[in-house]
């Protein structure tokens, strides 16, 4: 009955700690991750998507062992870093403005706009995104046993923040966004939302 006890309350720690966000430090040192190119050796655990909470949004990429040498390896990891990079980060704006409308917007003042609105939005972010995506860095890289080279890219919080304001700003100038309005209080309250996804 303890050892029972004893495991289930193990095993909650360990869940628990899986689900925590950890500095680039404590990601590094988390080891309840394996290399998906050599499976029986730990891993650090942004390697398995641990992401750190001391940075705004972070992706990894990855480059199996090559000929060409380190050098093409990094290329390549950081590229597909930066593609789910951009990938998550307009998710994550098309979310949070969805939300925003969804909860601010009143939708007796949208009738059959809102998705039209969405659309344009998302246009927007893709646009921005497509375009200028600033201040990623690789934060951490790591050779796996295997040989194959894992990559940890990401923005911190105030780059997070200037590149979604960017994204917020190219929606308040956009006409076609705006046209989708045929009443002043439609308008009014989308602005509104805008502005209240800066304070975010």
């Amino acid at each position: 009955m303890v050892k029972k006890s004893l495991i289930a309350a193990s095993l909650a720690m360990l869940l628990s700690a899986c689900s925590n966000n950890a500095t680039v430090e404590q990601s590094q040192n988390f080891a309840a991750c394996t290399f998906p190119d050599s499976p029986q050796d730990d891993a650090p655990g942004w390697v398995c998507d641990v992401m750190p909470s001391d940075i705004g949004i972070a992706a990894t990429g990855y480059a199996k062992k090559s000929a060409g040498g380190m050098n093409i390896m990094r290329k390549i990891a950081a590229s597909e870093a930066r593609v789910a990079l951009a990938s998550s980060f307009q998710t994550d704006v098309n979310n949070m403005f969805k939300q925003a409308v969804e909860g601010a917007v009143s939708t007796s003042s949208l009738e059959g706009s809102s998705e039209s609105v969405m659309e344009s939005f998302e246009s927007v972010t893709k646009t921005v995104v497509s375009r200028s995506l600033t201040d990623s860095r690789v934060l951490v890289s790591q050779v796996s046993p295997a040989g194959g080279l894992y990559v940890l890219i990401g923005m911190d919080v105030e780059a997070y923040k200037a590149n979604k304001n960017a994204v917020i700003d190219a929606a308040t100038e956009d006409a076609k966004l705006w046209n989708q309005f045929n009443n002043e209080k439609a308008a009014e309250d989308l602005k509104n939302t805008l502005e209240s996804l800066k304070q975010l």
